[in-house]
């Protein structure tokens, strides 16, 4: 499953802690509030990002904790991957 180079970062060192504030499942679209994000030379906000997989939204809702990782895919910042963090 090759993906290109990754670089220094790769699979969970690359992921960003967040904060779902708003899911919009028509669009493809879930709006974060997030810590640093290296690999995008991003700091910390909220912002929209796109899904790469639209089921990746399924359940999801305001105020879930999440991990996540970015990347930009055709000049979109879009989240690859997403974990909904264990209640507590």
């Amino acid at each position: 499953m090759p993906q290109g180079r990754r670089g220094q970062a790769t699979g969970r060192e690359s992921l960003v802690q967040g904060e779902v504030r708003k899911v919009d499942v028509a669009k493809g679209l879930v709006v974060l509030r997030h810590g640093d994000i290296p690999n995008l030379a991003m700091p910390p906000m909220t912002m929209g990002f796109d899904v790469a997989d639209p089921r990746m939204l399924d359940g999801l809702k305001v105020g879930d904790k999440v991990s996540f990782q970015a990347e930009m895919v055709k000049g979109n910042a879009t989240v690859i991957e997403l974990k909904r963090e264990a209640a507590r």
